[in-house]
């Protein structure tokens, strides 16, 4: 993470610089925080590991780019599992979850979320050069078959990159920019908030984002436990509350910066939201141009595509099959609002309740 496009007023905020700005105020700044950004100290697929072995507190990384080092975190990758970005900001914060899931990965691990991005759910999109050089939108399945397609770090990206008939490819971020203009690289799978951040430079490089909302985009700040249980109970509810008070107000963010920052979940995007600024098309793809996504890679029409995935919980004591039915039933409960979340977003459950227990 930099400060451009992640700062609190960027397109995707991750909640670094907001943290240490409270922390620092609340404490007048007998507690300092610095943030070392750009992967100067450990990158997207490297911090979790630093945190586990201790030398670094707090380290970013995507749930999914944490499976390098936690496999069984892909569980919550396995496609269509959420329905909307508020389904997985609910069952983040649920109870349940805390207990059945992140008390006995912190007990294997010793690392913990502190907390999280406002939750957000992934897109296929399309590179420029694909884009202007076909005369369809990019809808369903049968029109990406053939693309090279760079990928991000979870299993479950590959899986069903594939099962789409794509050819899933590991190319950086910076690399990806201009082969997606050049058709080098067809297409890409990511949400359109990083897209959007660090003043656009993803989004001038595609033509099309399929807004299919097929798995989660959740980056996670890891902490050690150690660490944690290591502080003051004076530092300790300081980091709690306010790592907690962070998340709430990011997700109470979430309505204006998908539709006024991003341009997104909205007919009527300003002008000088990302997608208008850049355009960038969105299609919206629901009803039955979904469920023809969905039908190729779901875990219950396909669960064989992912026995591994779903077995590995078994490091953390865990039923994975048992665990994914929990994610599953509980994103479409009723309690799950129907529209982004505003102000009345609250959170029941937060790590500092089950630190003992870790």
């Amino acid at each position: 993470m930099s400060p451009p496009g992640s700062q609190w007023e960027g397109e995707q905020p991750s909640g670094h610089w907001e943290f240490e700005k409270r922390v620092e105020e609340r404490t007048d700044g007998r507690i300092q925080v610095e943030n070392v950004a750009e992967g100067q100290l450990c990158g997207e697929l490297t911090c979790p590991e630093k945190v586990r072995q201790g030398s670094v507190e707090i380290g970013s990384a995507s749930i999914g780019n944490s499976t390098k080092f936690y496999p069984m975190n892909d569980i919550w990758m396995l496609p269509f599992t959420f329905p909307s970005p508020q389904s997985l900001g609910y069952v983040h914060q649920k109870a349940e979850t805390w207990e059945q899931w992140w008390v006995p990965f912190a007990q294997e691990f010793g690392v913990v979320p502190l907390w999280m991005h406002a939750p957000t759910l992934r897109s296929i999109n399309i590179g420029l050069d694909r884009s202007e050089n076909k005369d369809f939108d990019h809808r369903v399945p049968e029109n990406v078959e053939g693309i090279d397609c760079r990928r991000t770090g979870s299993q479950v990206s590959g899986i069903c990159l594939n099962e789409w008939g794509m050819s899933p490819v590991s190319v950086s971020w910076a690399d990806s920019l201009q082969g997606l203009r050049s058709g080098v690289v067809g297409g890409m799978e990511a949400a359109i908030s990083p897209i959007c951040a660090y003043e656009g430079n993803m989004a001038d490089s595609l033509g099309e984002s399929v807004h299919n909302q097929w798995t989660i985009h959740n980056d996670v700040k890891w902490a050690s436990v150690e660490w944690l249980k290591g502080l003051s109970d004076e530092n300790l509810t300081v980091i709690a509350e306010e790592s907690r008070k962070l998340y709430r107000d990011l997700v109470r963010r979430n309505p204006q910066i998908h539709r006024e920052v991003l341009g997104t979940h909205t007919d009527d995007p300003p002008e000088d939201s990302c997608v208008v600024e850049h355009d960038l098309q969105v299609n919206y793809v629901e009803g039955d141009e979904q469920q023809k996504w969905a039908d190729q890679v779901t875990y219950d029409q396909n669960p064989d595509l992912y026995t591994d995935i779903v077995d590995s919980a078994d490091q953390i004591g865990v039923d994975g099959e048992a665990f994914h039915e929990y994610l599953h039933d509980s994103a479409r409960e009723s309690a799950v609002p129907d529209d982004f979340w505003g102000d009345d977003f609250t959170i029941d459950a937060w790590w500092d309740d089950y630190l003992q227990e870790m």
